[in-house]
């Protein structure tokens, strides 16, 4: 009965303290800024362009700053007006890597990396987040406590946070960016909610006056999850703002890529209409469309027959959104993880962008084809944002 009425008064209270706020919603990149396309950028109507590069690529010299055509495109973005919301992926975890010491020599090798790219683009970002999914990318001895019950994570993240803001007083010509933490991926799972380094993480967000919010990622797999990592955050992180700069049906795709169309829904009679196979997979059905012989209308048909598929899932986030005080989240505009053939085990990223440029290519008017899932209700947040 406690933890109901606790729920229902945090609730409450967040439905009235941001009920009022306006949610953006902008485009992202990923950690590839060189797909950023501005023509198509430009249909869109969005301000903000989101991009998160890998800097340990640049710090081991498989990426150059002078001449690396990500970098270019971003600064390409921020003179063409768009707000750059920017950060690095630190992907310690993939190389087996610690966090650094303070004042070491390989600390000192990443924040000279941070700055020459800073040198590049610094001027245009407008949101600086201070990690990407580092409960994903740093290895899990770096998110507990240490001998002086410290969390490395949160150290290295401060450190970071302390470094560029210097950076950029000695550029008083350039506006200073806000600073958000995270992205946290997952925060509606248990073991996050109980992991030390996430909860630290949080908290250090909540107490550090120069940081202004908590970015957040929801790649879901069923739409209670939004409001229980939303709910978690606003436990720790009342009132500061939350940014989503990754959301999507992930989890629920992956999870029924090996599910017979006809055990849903109306998945049986879409079947017979088109005079599809009675037992075919949604996986099977997938590849059928990136092999171009399903047209977008008979594509979107299929996932509205389905029992598990949340119609207008965009319009859902973006209540929650309005809900929670999201102040701005960014969605990707183009297909990636993309693979030809689709099996159970594939992953479902190809699913979420607005535009399907891999899996049709372009139209009779040479343009991309739009995604049915995505690019009405995308549309809609954006006329009604600005």
């Amino acid at each position: 009965m406690k933890q109901t009425s606790l729920f229902t008064c945090l609730t409450f209270f967040v439905l009235f303290t941001f009920s009022s706020n306006a949610q953006e919603i902008g485009l992202n990149f990923n950690h590839n800024p060189e797909n950023i396309d501005l023509k198509y950028v430009a249909q869109t109507g969005v301000k903000w362009v989101r991009t998160t590069p890998r800097i340990l690529d640049y710090v081991d010299g498989a990426l150059h700053v002078k001449n690396d055509p990500g970098i270019k495109m971003v600064v390409a973005s921020g003179k063409s007006g768009y707000e750059i919301a920017f950060g690095f992926r630190w992907d310690f975890k993939r190389r087996a890597l610690r966090l650094p010491e303070p004042n070491t020599d390989r600390e000192a090798l990443y924040f000279k990396t941070v700055d020459s790219i800073l040198d590049q683009v610094g001027q245009y970002v407008k949101i600086f987040k201070l990690g990407n999914e580092p409960n994903l990318e740093t290895m899990e001895v770096d998110m507990q406590y240490n001998s002086h019950h410290e969390i490395p994570l949160v150290i290295f993240t401060n450190r970071l946070f302390e470094h560029v803001f210097a950076y950029y007083k000695k550029h008083p010509e350039w506006k200073m960016p806000e600073f958000y933490t995270g992205s946290l991926p997952a925060l509606f799972e248990k073991r996050w909610q109980e992991n030390p380094g996430v909860l630290e993480l949080i908290q250090y967000t909540q107490t550090n006056k120069q940081i202004t919010g908590l970015a957040v990622h929801l790649h879901i797999a069923d739409t209670a999850d939004i409001p229980q990592a939303l709910t978690f955050v606003r436990r720790i992180m009342p009132s500061k703002p939350i940014i989503v700069p990754e959301f999507s049906l992930w989890r629920l795709y992956n999870k029924q890529f090996n599910s017979y169309i006809k055990d849903s829904g109306t998945g049986a009679a879409f079947l017979k209409k088109y005079k599809l196979p009675k037992n075919m997979k949604v996986h099977e059905f997938l590849t059928l469309v990136n092999d171009k012989k399903i047209p977008p209308s008979q594509f979107y048909e299929m996932f509205i027959s389905q029992n598990w598929y949340p119609d207008h899932y965009l319009n859902i986030y973006r209540r929650y959104y309005q809900t929670y005080g999201v102040t701005l989240a960014t969605y990707p505009l183009f297909q990636q993880g993309y693979s030809k053939v689709v099996t159970p085990k594939s992953q479902s990223w190809f699913l979420n962008p607005i535009f399907m440029n891999k899996s049709y290519g372009t139209n009779k008017q040479g343009e991309y084809e739009k995604n049915p899932l995505s690019y009405e209700d995308f549309m809609n947040w954006v006329r009604n944002t600005y």
